[in-house]
């Protein structure tokens, strides 16, 4: 996608944005709702930007703006104000998971890197078995009958897989809990502290990986790095980032999937 991140409509900035949201729902007056989007519209181009390192660049940003103000309309329409939950996480993460449904939709990621991912998997482990050591670059290139550059190539679009994947999961269980807490009127636990204990699950949990793990997801996640560039931080192969990367992923998917479990 375009390194520039900027929408094609001029956005508006309304005093009371609240207000304009109560007088909507009391009045379903599609002018007030008009208002509310283009008041909103930056929250848009914030979601893009935020996962930029994952929605691939054959995309057009364009398509994934048409998509986040389809989302934004439809969270305004089924946000109730009177609910307690704050309109600008409700609907950040709104407008988040739908480009990522619609970039999932998209054949953003073909059969042959499906096949790839498992052809790949099978190979590295029956190479581990044969040599008694994890294989290089090389001869699992050479095994499954590829160039490097063509193992490389595909070890890169399945990261963006395992990505999204993990956005997803995190997307789910935060809107899931939220959802639940929803239903409980006399609740005192309140949406931002929610996403606190998400965030702080998040952190106990990249903490408690591996030094070598932690530190990929941070080069990768707050860095911005790709896999190549990451490789050249740490001294090792693009394939043996990717590793690393997929068992760091692995880990955090079990452990946001536990604190959804527990207690929720």
């Amino acid at each position: 996608m375009p390194g520039n991140v900027n929408n094609p409509i001029k956005d508006i900035k309304l005093d009371d944005p609240e207000q304009t949201m109560r007088e909507f729902k009391a009045s379903g007056d599609v002018e007030l709702r008009n208002r509310l989007v283009m008041h909103y519209l930056p929250y848009i181009n914030t979601a893009i930007y935020s996962m930029r390192s994952i929605l691939l660049s054959n995309i057009p940003f364009e398509d994934f703006f048409n998509q986040g103000v389809l989302a934004l309309i439809d969270c305004i329409e089924r946000y109730d104000p009177y609910r307690g939950a704050s309109f600008d996480t409700y609907s950040y993460l709104g407008i988040r998971g739908a480009i990522l449904k619609y970039a999932r939709k998209q054949n953003w990621l073909p059969n042959r890197v499906w096949e790839g991912r498992k052809r790949i998997t099978q190979g590295r482990a029956e190479l581990q078995q044969q040599l008694m050591r994890e294989p290089t670059s090389t001869e699992l290139a050479q095994y499954l009958d590829m160039s490097e550059e063509q193992l490389s190539g595909l070890e890169g679009e399945i990261s963006v897989l395992d990505t999204v994947s993990f956005e997803e999961l995190l997307e789910t269980t935060f809107n899931g809990i939220l959802d639940n807490v929803g239903l409980i009127s006399d609740t005192d636990v309140s949406e931002n502290l929610l996403k606190e204990e998400l965030a702080q699950a998040l952190a106990s949990a990249i903490d408690a990986l591996p030094p070598k793990q932690k530190q990929v997801i941070s080069l990768y996640y707050y860095e911005n790095l790709n896999l190549r560039e990451i490789g050249e931080v740490l001294g090792v192969s693009q394939q043996r980032v990717s590793q690393i990367r997929t068992k760091a992923i692995e880990s955090l998917s079990e452990a946001m999937k536990q604190f959804s479990y527990e207690g929720r």
